[in-house]
């Protein structure tokens, strides 16, 4: 199970990443048809590095897997299948490259300057209404794209929704990504992961990701998510091993007060009703589709 924001990595992890931050910044390797720019980022696994694409000259990030020992190569693979697979939605962002038999090997991604929603509503809280509702619709017709192509995200959260140029958002990181058909439980992020989805016997769900959407959505009009606060987190997070974690986490939401009838900001009962179907703690309750939440905001 995720905290609040990212994944903690383990102490070999974070000294591997200390180890890569203090590296020299030469690129990794030459790449065909790029010219590497500088380095954005690194990690336990490797490095990430904005580049220039010398035919288009547009900037992609190229993220480059260094250190092979560690990797689930097959889940990578399975994630990139899904990315190749959305190729033609626009509120996704795109793989446009893959390098397996490259060494080191790596895959290229757009390139998105004005960083994730998390980061926008650090700097913009409280952020205009019609705004919050335009990015929430981007964000929605991505996820709807893809669960047409049968790809449930599993872990929805504004670190994961980046921005254009346009300030149009794009759906990113289906690492925790699932199939309908899948069968194995995907573990998201606290405050943004549905109830039931916080099971390690739980079953992907649609539903997961329309609790996530609300939980996003509740998150732009109050610069918060969902159910949050220090001592709830505490209390979570010092209940025990994981699954004892994940009991805590279910319960906390089960018995708190409703979060949408808590909200400071003023909105509409349509608003209001909406987020409310979106965060029903019972799945039941949940819309069960995006379409639906779609369609529920043009009326």
């Amino acid at each position: 199970m995720k905290p609040e924001h990212t994944q903690r990595q383990t102490d070999g992890e974070q000294h591997r990443s200390q180890q890569l931050s203090m590296q020299p910044t030469e690129s990794p390797a030459e790449l065909p048809g790029y010219d590497l720019v500088r380095r954005l980022g690194a990690g336990a696994y490797g490095e990430v590095w904005i580049g220039v694409d010398k035919n288009t000259n547009r900037q992609v990030a190229v993220k480059f897997f260094n250190h092979r020992a560690g990797i689930d190569w097959q889940l990578l693979d399975k994630e990139v299948e899904k990315l190749v697979s959305l190729a033609t939605a626009r509120h996704v962002v795109q793989l446009l490259e893959v390098g397996w038999n490259h060494e080191p090997p790596y895959y290229v991604m757009e390139y998105l300057e004005q960083g994730s929603v998390d980061e926008f509503i650090d700097n913009n809280s409280p952020i205009d209404l019609e705004q919050c509702l335009q990015m929430f619709e981007d964000i929605a017709t991505g996820m709807s794209h893809a669960h047409a192509k049968g790809i449930l995200h599993c872990d929805l959260k504004p670190a994961n929704i980046l921005l254009d140029a346009e300030g149009h958002a794009r759906l990113a990181d289906f690492g925790q990504s699932r199939l309908t058909t899948d069968q194995s439980p995907a573990l998201g992020t606290l405050f943004y992961m549905a109830p039931e989805q916080a099971d390690l016997n739980a079953a992907p769900d649609i539903r997961w990701d329309t609790y996530g959407l609300g939980a996003i959505l509740y998150t732009l009009i109050e610069g918060r998510p969902p159910y949050h606060n220090q001592q709830r987190l505490k209390n979570i997070e010092n209940a025990g091993e994981l699954e004892q974690r994940l009991n805590a986490y279910q319960t906390a939401l089960k018995v708190a007060p409703n979060p949408v009838e808590q909200m400071k900001r003023p909105i509409d009962p349509t608003l209001q009703a909406i987020l409310g179907k979106c965060l029903a703690t019972d799945p039941e309750h949940r819309f069960h589709s995006v379409a639906a939440i779609l369609s529920e905001l043009e009326q």
